[in-house]
């Protein structure tokens, strides 16, 4: 698998801006990672019924994904998603190599303070940004893909 993009947006599977990533990327399969949406069948099977058309989706916990990632040598272009960073963290412990994380989306909600306009993030999840900025993984900010990179820095 060729890892064209991993994106924090806790809206998933969307419309305007997974459809315009996949299309600019060339996306054949979105890996969607997430352990309590992996357990769930019904939400796994709305999820794969938004997919773009000639893109394939599949619902894996944290260690599925990863076993599938080491062991699938296909050239397929993929995007790896995830609903929030906790769940990307626990990628890269179980034993995944993550090389980038975008940090696309994340809304507000309690405790959550605005790192820029589409980003807010709690204490714990700027903490997990960092940790994973220490174990080498480039954390960036970028909404859609005419948006330039910003690195991630806690402010």
């Amino acid at each position: 698998m060729n890892i064209e993009l991993a994106r924090i947006d806790e809206r998933l599977v969307h419309g305007q801006v997974i459809a315009s990533w996949t299309r600019v990327l060339g996306i054949k399969k979105i890996l969607v990672i997430d352990d309590s949406l992996a357990s769930d069948s019904f939400m796994s099977e709305v999820l794969k019924m938004a997919a773009p058309s000639g893109v394939d989706i599949l619902v894996l916990s944290a260690e599925q994904a990863k076993n599938m990632l080491l062991n699938d040598n296909s050239n397929d272009k993929v995007m790896l998603l995830f609903k929030n960073i906790k769940t990307a963290l626990k990628l890269v412990k179980v034993g995944y190599e993550l090389k980038e994380l975008d940090i696309g989306n994340i809304g507000s909600g309690a405790k959550r303070k605005a790192y820029n306009k589409r980003v807010f993030m709690t204490d714990e999840e700027l903490d997990i940004a960092e940790e994973l900025i220490n174990m080498n993984v480039h954390v960036y900010t970028q909404m859609l893909h005419t948006d330039p990179k910003e690195d991630f820095k806690r402010k």
